[in-house]
């Protein structure tokens, strides 16, 4: 005869499972497949790329109120891709005659030590910041170039929100969290207006010049917050003043770009290089001119072998002249070819 537990259990379970015990199901790990996910990634960026692409073609940057610009020294040599390991004093690149160096910023920070006892305690030591690196410290410089040039002025607000100003550097999307967008602005603005710079040509030159700044002589910015909070509806107390010397590195003939193609580009830092380095070329050269791979790979930068700078330099290059169609360039295995070409941005349209 069933039992009361017996009868409830056949109620409630499937013929087929009635009088046996429930087996938990069983967890399949399923393999990623990374290349098929890459591939998905390739063609969204594309994607992405294609119709920046046609927007640019639609409406010319002066129509659309996308003229930029970017200090001439930034074109010469560039800002690091990635932390450079082991926090050195200095870091630097070179183009031809001209050097960049890049001194990052120190703090007080305490820190917890052990003594030769095994008892913990806590000192105060200099501590490296780091240096900017990758697309944000490219995309602030953008922006403060552009609006030195706009307004001829030393110190310049962010905007009336937070929001506002990652909007302004193509940067839609806001999140916090260590990872998040927030945070990374923080982080490399801290980085970019902490850190001493000096650009200068060879010192065995017969006129040897060296100009050292600080990007800023101080900085009032609210843009730690919660981007969930209350405050973001708030006005900005936020601004720059710039140095008098970085101001004048601006002023001084900057480099006119679409700042709806650095944009596009800011997934990747070198494609970002890449396109302010071609449409500056373009606007100078008056005959065609070889570049050997040696060379760009130390404007660049790259510890990697030639070969691999070289893939990955053709593959960033492609994804400029999809928005950069006009600039004409071969590569093959000695360097890459510039034949003259119109320059994205010519200085008439820009004035």
């Amino acid at each position: 005869m069933p039992t009361p537990e017996s009868k409830i259990q056949s109620e409630l379970l499937p013929d087929s499972l009635v009088g046996h015990r429930r087996k938990k199901p069983s967890l399949k790990l399923v393999k990623r497949d990374s290349k098929a996910e890459q591939a998905r990634a390739d063609a969204n960026r594309q994607q992405r790329l294609w119709e920046e692409a046609l927007a640019v073609e639609a409406e010319d940057a002066k129509t659309s109120g996308n003229i930029g610009f970017v200090a001439k020294w930034l074109v010469h040599a560039t800002l690091p891709y990635v932390q450079p390991k082991g926090d050195p004093p200095a870091w630097g690149r070179r183009s031809g005659n001209v050097s960049l160096v890049i001194q990052p910023g120190y703090v007080h920070k305490d820190v917890e030590k052990v003594d030769a006892r095994g008892k913990k305690y806590t000192a105060s030591e200099l501590v490296c910041i780091g240096y900017p690196y990758g697309a944000y410290p490219r995309l602030i410089l953008a922006w403060i170039a552009t609006e030195v040039v706009k307004k001829r002025e030393r110190e310049l607000r962010l905007g009336t929100s937070l929001s506002e100003f990652m909007t302004s550097l193509g940067k839609d999307t806001i999140s916090g969290g260590a990872r998040g967008t927030i945070t990374l602005l923080k982080n490399q603005m801290q980085r970019l207006f902490s850190a001493n710079i000096s650009v200068s040509n060879d010192p065995d030159a017969v006129q040897w010049r060296s100009d050292g700044f600080r990007i800023v002589d101080s900085a009032s910015i609210e843009t730690w917050w919660d981007p969930l909070s209350a405050a973001e509806s708030m006005l900005w107390q936020s601004n720059l003043k710039l140095t008098e010397r970085f101001y004048e590195t601006i002023a001084q003939n900057p480099v006119p770009i679409d700042l709806r193609i650095l944009k596009a580009l800011s997934r990747s830092a070198m494609a970002m290089d890449i396109y302010c380095w071609l449409t500056y070329r373009n606007a100078i050269i008056e005959r065609s001119i070889k570049v050997p791979w040696e060379g760009l790979q130390l404007q660049f930068g790259s510890n990697a072998s030639k070969y691999k700078f070289r893939e990955n330099f053709e593959r960033n290059l492609k994804d400029v002249l999809g928005l950069y169609p006009q600039a004409r360039v071969v590569a093959d295995s000695s360097g890459l070819l510039l034949i003259p070409s119109p320059p994205s941005i010519s200085k008439r349209t820009a004035g």
